[in-house]
C-alpha cells in the first residue's frame, strides 16, 4: 500500500463514504474533500468535513499508518497545527496535537471500494516489460487521453519555458536577444548548443544585430566561435572574416572573450558547425526582427516554416568547413530541423511571452498539433502498446508522461493509471 494511492482514494471519494466514522466512532461527513498540497505540508488543504455534527475547516493528512505522523516528526512542525482530520490505511497508534489532544482519525481498511484496491494491485503489480499501463493503455477513452496528453504537454512546456526564462533575465528581458540565444543553442546541436548560446552571450546583442543589419554578421559569429584562430589558412574568404573580426573586437570594444572548442567529431557534415553556424546567420540576415515576426504569425504552421527556406552563401555551398571545397550543394535547412526549432525554440519562447503578458497560450497547442509526430525509441514503444497520434504535442506529451510519470510510478497521479484503477 501507497500513500499515493491513498491520496487517489480520497481525491476520488473511492470508499464508503456512508460509512466513515473517526476512531473514536464518531460519524464523519465531507462537505469539501480539500485541494491536493503538492507542496509542504498537509496533504489536502481547505477541506470542510462534519464530525459528528460538528463543523471543521481546515487541512487533511494522509499516511499508511497512524505512526507515520510521528516517523514523519510532524508533531514538531508548525504547518500541521491545523489538522482537522488524519486519514489512515491502518490506525495503530492515536496521534495528538501540540494541545495533547486526539487528532481525529479515520482509517480506510474496509472502506475502500474491493474492485478499486484490486484494481490497484492488478496495476502495480502484473508483470510489465515497459511500463505498468501497457496492457490497458490502448482501452483508454480517445477523448480522455487527448485532453490528458494536452496537460501534459503544458507541464513539459512549462518546464522548457523555465530555461527560456533563465535567457530572458541574462538578455536584460530583450526578447529579440533571448530568441537568437535560444535558436543557437539549437542549431548548435547536443554537442554545440550551449557552446553557440555562451559564446554570443559574451557580446550585447545590440551589436549581434548591428552585424546582422549590415551583414558582418558572419565574420563576428564565426570569430566568437573560435573558428576564426587559424593564422595557416589561407583561404581568402577566410582571411577576410578574420580582418573583418579584428576590426570588429576593436570598434565593439570586445575584451576578455573566451572561445570554446567546437566538436566536429560525431557530427554529420550537414550537422557540422559552420554549416548551422552559416544557416543561422542567413536566416538573421534575412529576417532582423524574427522574434516580432513569429509573435504576429497567427497558428498556420506553414507560414512558420516558409520563412526557414532560407539560400545558403554561395560559399558554404561548396564547403562544409573552411578551406575545404565540397561539391555544391543547397545546404537547405531541413523539414525536420525547421520542426525541431518550432517545437523547442519558437514555442517555448512565445509561451513565455504570453504568460509573462498574461495571455492565452491556446493557439501554440494549434500550432503543436500541426507540427508532424516525432519519431524515437519511446514514440515507437507506445505506438506498440496501442497509442495512436499524429502531431509533435501528442509524441512531446508521451516523452513527459514516460519520464515523469511511468519511470517514477506516479500512476496514480496520471489519468490512463487513475482510470485503470477506477473501471
Amino acid at each position: 500500500m501507497k500513500e499515493s494511492f491513498l491520496h487517489l482514494v480520497w481525491q476520488q471519494q473511492l470508499l464508503e463514504t456512508t460509512k466513515m466514522t473517526t476512531s473514536q466512532q464518531e460519524p464523519i461527513k465531507i462537505h469539501q474533500k480539500g485541494v491536493l498540497n503538492t507542496l509542504q505540508g498537509p496533504d489536502f488543504s481547505n477541506a470542510l468535513i462534519e464530525i459528528n455534527n460538528q463543523k471543521w475547516a481546515g487541512n487533511i493528512e494522509i499516511h499508511v499508518k497512524s505512526s507515520d505522523w510521528y516517523a514523519h516528526k510532524h508533531q514538531e512542525d508548525k504547518n500541521y497545527q491545523n489538522v482537522i482530520l488524519h486519514v489512515v490505511y491502518d490506525h495503530d497508534v492515536e496521534v495528538f496535537d501540540q494541545y495533547s489532544n486526539p487528532i481525529p482519525t479515520l482509517e480506510l481498511k474496509g472502506l475502500i471500494f474491493p474492485l478499486v484496491i484490486e484494481n490497484y494491485h492488478q496495476l502495480m503489480n502484473t508483470p510489465h516489460q515497459w511500463i505498468f499501463c501497457e496492457a490497458s493503455f490502448k482501452n483508454v477513452d480517445s477523448f480522455v487521453l487527448k485532453h490528458w496528453l494536452e496537460r501534459v504537454y503544458v507541464e513539459r512546456l512549462e518546464r522548457k519555458t523555465k530555461e527560456v526564462e533563465a535567457v530572458f533575465g541574462i538578455t536584460g528581458n530583450d526578447w529579440e536577444a533571448t530568441l537568437f540565444l535560444t535558436m543557437a543553442k539549437y542549431f548548435g546541436g547536443n554537442l554545440n548548443g550551449t557552446f553557440f548560446m555562451d559564446a554570443f552571450a559574451q557580446v550585447d546583442f545590440a551589436t549581434i544585430r548591428k552585424t546582422l543589419v549590415n551583414k558582418t554578421a558572419s565574420s563576428l559569429l564565426f570569430g566568437l566561435v573560435g573558428l576564426l584562430e587559424d593564422e595557416e589558412i589561407e583561404d581568402s574568404y577566410y582571411q577576410n572574416l578574420r580582418k573583418e573580426f579584428a576590426y570588429q573586437k576593436q570598434k565593439y570594444q570586445l575584451q576578455n572573450l573566451t572561445f570554446p572548442k567546437l566538436h566536429f567529431y560525431g557530427c554529420r557534415p550537414q550537422n557540422f558547425p559552420t554549416i548551422r553556424l552559416a544557416q543561422l546567420i542567413a536566416f538573421y540576415e534575412t529576417y532582423t526582427s524574427v522574434f516580432v515576426r513569429f509573435l504576429n504569425m497567427g497558428t498556420e504552421v506553414d507560414t512558420y516554416k516558409q520563412l526557414f527556406d532560407i539560400t545558403m552563401e554561395l560559399y558554404w555551398q561548396m564547403h562544409y568547413n573552411f578551406d575545404k571545397s565540397s561539391k555544391k550543394s543547397p545546404k537547405k535547412i531541413s523539414k525536420s530541423f525547421v520542426d525541431l526549432l518550432l517545437i523547442n525554440v519558437v514555442v517555448p519562447v512565445l509561451f513565455l511571452h504570453k504568460k509573462t503578458k498574461g495571455e492565452d497560450a491556446t493557439n501554440l497547442l494549434e500550432l503543436m498539433y500541426q507540427i508532424p509526430a516525432e519519431k524515437n525509441t519511446i514514440v515507437e514503444k507506445f505506438k506498440q502498446i496501442g497509442a495512436e497520434f499524429n502531431s509533435a504535442l501528442e509524441t512531446q506529451a508521451l516523452l513527459t508522461l514516460k519520464k515523469e510519470y511511468c519511470n517514477k510510478e506516479r500512476c496514480t497521479e496520471c489519468t490512463i493509471g487513475i482510470t485503470c484503477v477506477q473501471t
